[in-house]
C-alpha cells in the first residue's frame, strides 16, 4: 500500500510517516518502479505499535529504543517494564503535587479576607496548604 493508504488506515498524516522514517523510527520502506514508498502489512503493524506506545505515554525516543531492541533479536519487555515503572513513579509524584496544589487553592477560597492592595484571596490566604 502507498503512503496515503497506510496513513489513512492508521489515522495519521503522510507527513508523520515521513518523519518517522527520517528519524529512524521505521526503516525506509521499499519503493516501486515509480519511486513511491510501498508499505507492507509489517509496516502497518509496526506503526500500530508505535501509535499504541505513544498513547500510553512513551516518547518517540523510547519507542525507537523498543523497536531497536526488538530488531536486534531480543525481547524489549524488560526495557518496557522499567520505563512503565518509571512512568508510574512520575504520575504518582505529579498526583501528589496536584493534591497539594488543590488543597492550597481550597484554603485560599475558604480563607480570611481583609483589605489588601491587590486581592485579599491570595494575600490573606495560607499558601502552605
Amino acid at each position: 500500500m502507498r503512503i496515503g493508504e497506510i496513513s489513512k488506515r492508521l489515522g495519521i498524516s503522510p507527513k508523520t510517516l515521513r518523519y518517522w522514517e527520517e528519524i529512524g523510527l521505521i526503516p525506509p520502506p521499499p519503493r516501486n518502479s515509480s519511486g513511491y514508498r510501498v508499505f507492507t502489512e509489517d509496516y502497518l503493524r509496526l506503526c500500530q505499535f508505535i501509535l499504541k506506545a505513544k498513547s500510553v505515554g512513551f516518547s518517540l525516543r523510547e519507542i525507537k529504543q523498543i523497536v531497536s531492541i526488538k530488531y536486534s533479536g531480543k525481547s524489549p519487555c524488560r526495557y518496557v517494564e522499567e520505563r512503565l515503572r518509571e512512568k508510574i513513579r512520575e504520575i504518582d509524584k505529579l498526583m501528589e503535587e496536584l493534591r497539594f496544589k488543590r488543597k492550597v487553592l481550597v484554603s485560599l477560597l475558604e480563607g480570611e479576607r481583609g483589605p489588601s492592595p491587590f486581592c485579599p484571596i491570595i494575600e490573606g490566604g495560607n499558601l502552605k496548604g
